[in-house]
């Protein structure tokens, strides 16, 4: 019977990422290469100079995430990431949020890319990939649910590739705790990922990651999300309705996990209902899947990206070069919100 993984400490209580994530100086890492672009900053390949180990590193601009009002967005990536551990998400490896200028995390290394570059060049996946993605995500949702995180950004830019061919999840900006089973009510992540309850306001709690895991499954069978259109507007309309056209001699029980997962009612959907988890992994769409093996990273992956090595990331990039760069603004020690977040 499929069971979360739980991580544990010599002395069995239960295992704290939150210890393990260390306060960086900037000054130890040689920082080699930009890889890829983000909301406010980039993302560059790193090594730790005495430890001679790659990483990835995130710097953002401070005076940005001010400017938006996302030091509470910031926080939850910090925070949340610091309370899980899994082997299907990256791990924070490092922090350092009193440096005037830039807020950075380091990241272990993910040198397969993400989802969405292979999407893009084979524009969509077979059954089985489809099927050995959903169930990792699968088992990221019951670990982090049980801790009462949800995700709000599953898509295929957030789900990257390990040079095995496991996933990891990244972008837990989104992220949210939801103690004493409260509701929340933001509008976030993109509007074809957007689920009804997101848009009509009413209150969502774990829902909405099953709602984006229906959409994701749809995206990479089909290769285009199910409510698609050039204006959002007209996206929102699209979900509120819930109407899923499919291809033609589209597989069954694809169909009828999709259906389930995209249930405009979210007490219905796939994954809410009191038997929670049990009810996705018994589903005929996973018949006979190899649960306990993917848990201990035994099952032999569909797709193993061996061309994707550290030092040649022309495939990895999405960056403008003559893109000339902002000036970044220092935040003083009395009015930086980054400054005390421990």
């Amino acid at each position: 019977m499929f069971q979360s993984l739980e991580i544990k400490k010599k002395n069995n209580n239960q295992f704290e990422h939150n210890e393990f994530i260390e306060k960086i100086n900037i000054k130890d890492f040689q920082i080699t290469q930009k890889i890829l672009k983000c909301n406010y900053g980039y993302i560059f390949l790193c090594k730790k100079i005495k430890a001679n180990k790659v990483y990835s590193l995130k710097i953002l601009k401070k005076s940005k995430l001010l400017e938006n009002k996302l030091v509470d967005r910031q926080y939850n990536e910090y925070k949340n990431l610091s309370l899980i551990y899994h082997p299907f998400i990256v791990e924070l490896r490092g922090i350092n949020y009193t440096d005037p200028y830039n807020l950075y995390y380091l990241y272990d290394f993910i040198p397969g890319g993400p989802l969405r570059i292979y999407l893009k060049l084979y524009k969509s996946f077979p059954l089985n990939y489809v099927k050995f993605y959903s169930a990792s995500i699968i088992t990221i949702l019951d670990y982090i649910h049980k801790k009462k995180i949800i995700h709000r950004d599953l898509r295929p830019d957030n789900i990257f590739l390990n040079s095995n061919g496991y996933i990891k999840l990244t972008e837990f900006t989104f992220s949210k705790n939801i103690k004493n089973d409260n509701l929340t009510y933001s509008l976030c992540g993109i509007p074809e990922y957007y689920s009804p309850e997101m848009i009509s306001k009413c209150g969502y709690s774990i829902s909405v990651d099953f709602w984006q895991l229906g959409i994701l499954i749809y995206e990479m069978l089909v290769g285009y999300t199910p409510f698609a259109d050039s204006d959002p507007v007209n996206i929102c309309k699209k979900i509120e309705k819930g109407k899923i056209k499919f291809p033609k001699n589209f597989d069954k029980n694809a169909k009828l996990i999709i259906k389930q997962f995209l249930n405009i009612n979210h007490y219905k959907r796939l994954g809410c209902s009191k038997r929670g988890i049990y009810e996705i992994i018994e589903h005929p769409f996973f018949k006979d899947f190899d649960w306990e093996n993917l848990l201990h990273r035994k099952l032999e992956p569909p797709f193993i990206p061996n061309s994707y090595k550290v030092g040649n990331f022309n495939y990895y990039k999405n960056i403008d070069e003559n893109n000339n760069e902002e000036k970044n603004e220092a935040i003083s020690k009395e009015n930086d919100p980054f400054y005390n977040w421990d």
